[in-house]
């Protein structure tokens, strides 16, 4: 069990390093900021029983920092969104229409002794309905635990 927790807290340090990285001033727009909807779609499959998924969802608007997240089909989720283990095949996060970047930071954890279990996790990208990024990781399990991070934002590849 202290294996997730150790994951858990690799996931909120990665989140609060994006986070940070993502409000330096290395674009100069001319003070100007393209807001829409931002979303990440996070989708596993493979052996998902032999690895642990989890996930931090974060974003910012231009007003007040955080803004709000909600799922797929509308119900509000929070200002961040986690998921300790995700148990099913797609994950997706989104803002409302006033979000200047997004975040998702992600840990696997190898959960199985045996070697050959193979997980593929899909990261997408978009900002109003148009992909911006993705990131596409093969995990492979080799009889040792396996602890791995990712990063995926809407900001451009």
């Amino acid at each position: 069990m202290k294996k997730g927790g150790f994951s858990l807290l690799g996931i909120v340090a990665l989140f609060l390093s994006l986070i940070l990285v993502s409000c330096s001033d290395d674009d100069d727009q001319g003070g100007v900021i393209d807001t829409g909807i931002h979303k990440i779609v996070v989708e596993q499959s493979g052996d998902i029983d032999a690895f642990e998924l989890g996930l931090v969802f974060g974003a910012v608007n231009t007003t007040s920092g955080p803004t709000k997240l909600y799922d797929e089909d509308g119900k509000y989720l929070g200002e961040s969104h986690s998921v300790t283990r995700m148990e099913d095949a797609k994950v997706s996060c989104q803002t409302g229409d006033d979000a200047f970047f997004m975040t998702c930071a992600g840990s696997v954890t190898s959960t199985s002794d045996v070697s050959g279990k193979k997980l593929k996790v899909l990261v997408t990208a978009y900002i109003d309905g148009k992909e911006v990024n993705q990131l596409v990781k093969e995990y492979e399990t080799k009889g040792e635990i396996l602890i791995e991070n990712f990063s995926v934002s809407t900001t451009a590849k």
